[in-house]
């Protein structure tokens, strides 16, 4: 019985389309990609999260299928908390990314799209070192997670291909 009821969960979990986190189906037209934006460390991520879910991006326009444009990467820290002595206790961590996805003939295939994450970090002159390690880290994890909201959202890409006469024909 135990076997069975294995099984059959394994079924139903492969039936409902589950998939790991951070597997996600890309449709083929964006089966080479070029990114680009002036955030090195986030045109790394989102590269390396391509490769993952089967993608290889490519090294100049010219050869891409699709191009993704981190039009504008933004990354700031501002005082949220002050002590009585006019020191900063607290900030506000701000990550914010404008991007599109055109084809190869110029066609939008995602509009302008805004992705804005913050963080608060409670800061003590004491601990200078720890904190700026701290920090470090949660941009790196809001960096992250725009990675994994921009190919969930890659994911969503169904392309349409005008046929001369005929309606649209959808080719995911």
């Amino acid at each position: 019985m135990r076997i069975f009821t294995a099984v059959l969960l394994t079924a139903l979990l492969a039936g409902c389309g589950f998939h790991l986190r951070g597997q996600v189906e890309l449709a083929p037209v964006i089966s080479a990609p070029w990114v680009t934006g002036k955030d090195s460390a986030l045109v790394v991520d989102l590269r390396n999260a391509l490769r993952q879910s089967g993608v290889y991006p490519v090294k100049d326009a010219a050869s891409a299928t699709v191009i993704i444009d981190l039009a504008t990467v933004d990354y700031s820290r501002s005082v949220q908390s002050v002590d009585s002595q006019g020191t900063a206790t607290g900030y506000t961590l701000q990550y914010d990314v404008l991007y599109r996805v055109v084809d190869r003939l110029g066609r939008v295939l995602v509009e302008n799209s805004s992705l804005s994450f913050s963080r608060d970090l409670e800061y003590k002159s004491t601990e200078l070192l720890q904190k700026k390690q701290e920090e470090e880290a949660l941009k790196i994890s809001m960096r992250q997670e725009i990675v994994r909201r921009i190919i969930r959202r890659l994911g969503t890409i169904a392309y349409y291909w005008q046929i001369p006469g005929n309606s649209r024909v959808l080719l995911v």
